[in-house]
């Protein structure tokens, strides 16, 4: 689309989290209730990233000259994205606690359900690519694409409401 039209009204900058105690366990921990377990935070490579991260966003945002009180951070509450969150706003000197941060449910990891929780991803080579063909596919108990692509649709319409740059 050449118009360069967007329905956006701010822009975006887009973070997956820093490598986590999970990632390196091998284990795919997905529920809200096992997320947010301290235990499944950053690990220290991790933690190296966000902050290797923050410092790269701190720059493009001097670059574009856009001011700090214009940055909000909006992040997932399970523990790997909320150590992440705090790392990037600790370089950026922002209150994870403040009003320019917000932890939002739908931006949760997809959730695939009890049979997959806290168990390898070894196990479960395929887990990645279970709904290739069908993306309305649920995996027992767990969440479709279709499903995080709602969620993270209704994220962004409460993002771009509470939010103006």
């Amino acid at each position: 689309m050449a118009s360069g039209y967007t329905f956006l009204k701010n822009g975006y900058w887009i973070l997956r989290h820093g490598k986590s105690i999970p990632n390196e366990k091998g284990l795919i921990v997905s529920s809200m209730e096992n997320g947010t377990l301290k235990q499944y935070e950053l690990a220290s490579e991790g933690v190296h990233q966000a902050r290797l991260a923050g410092e790269l966003f701190l720059k493009e945002l001097s670059e574009k000259n856009i001011g700090l009180e214009n940055v909000r951070i909006c992040y997932s509450p399970f523990s790997r994205t909320s150590h992440t969150a705090k790392v990037v706003a600790s370089v950026l000197n922002i209150s994870l606690e403040g009003p320019q941060c917000k932890a939002m449910a739908d931006l949760r990891e997809r959730y695939f359900g009890p049979s997959y929780e806290l168990t390898s991803h070894d196990k479960y080579p395929d887990i990645w690519t279970l709904d290739e063909k069908d993306p309305f596919m649920q995996p027992e108990g767990g969440e479709s694409v279709a499903d995080v692509v709602s969620r993270l649709t209704r994220a962004l319409t409460v993002i771009e409401s509470e939010f103006e740059r």
